[in-house]
């Protein structure tokens, strides 16, 4: 069962692709899984950078216990207490500049949707510690954005990899170019990458 907008997504690119509908046959659809985005997500992305996820979560943990999950209430805690739950000082920094955006109107996370993709993904990689990946899984994942490209996600590339049937892991400009042909469904063939390096790396199947 097609439950959402992003195996909605892949099914109409697979119709457009045949080896695209080929995987789907083989693998089965990717997860479905939509976010409700917000300061949240978006700290959550921050907290997760560089570190792995085992930590990641412990620090959220923290983060959510305390309630500095929430814009107003991450600029009243002190770097010290924010620390303490686990953030370094250039995180923190992250956080606040995320927040005083927020609280200040200059980003309005409940408009992006109605934007452009290039517009939405400028007014993200605007903020401390928003980068073109973060952007790109926000616009995919949140706003809905189909043709948001994560071309320097490592599993995309992995998954690239087997479905070109390269012998190198495709980097960003070069897997932009293989990817333009899907335009304006690039996000829905990231998903089927995603869904590739799930099933090769994780459950050991075989790519043919």
């Amino acid at each position: 069962m097609v439950n959402g907008p992003l195996q909605k997504a892949v099914l109409q690119l697979s119709k457009l692709d045949n080896q695209i509908n080929e995987i789907i046959i083989n693998y089965g659809l990717p997860s479905d899984k939509m976010s409700k985005g917000g300061f949240d997500t978006l700290l959550r992305m921050i907290v997760g950078q560089q570190i792995s996820v085992k930590a990641a979560d412990a620090v959220w943990t923290k983060l959510k216990k305390i309630k500095a999950n929430i814009p107003k209430n991450f600029l009243l805690f002190s770097d010290n207490k924010l620390r303490e739950a686990g953030l370094s000082r250039q995180k923190i920094s992250y956080g606040r500049d995320l927040a005083e955006n927020i609280n200040s109107g200059s980003l309005e996370l409940d408009k992006l949707g109605k934007l452009p993709g290039k517009e939405a993904h400028l007014n993200l990689t605007k903020i401390k510690g928003i980068g073109d990946w973060t952007a790109d899984i926000y616009q995919l994942f949140v706003l809905g954005d189909m043709d948001a490209f994560p071309q320097d996600d490592l599993a995309v590339q992995e998954g690239a990899k087997r479905f070109f049937k390269l012998n190198h892991r495709p980097k960003g400009k070069e897997l932009l170019k293989l990817a333009e042909k899907w335009k304006p469904l690039r996000g829905a063939a990231a998903l089927v990458f995603w869904q590739i390096y799930r099933i090769e790396i994780h459950e050991g199947s075989k790519f043919n």
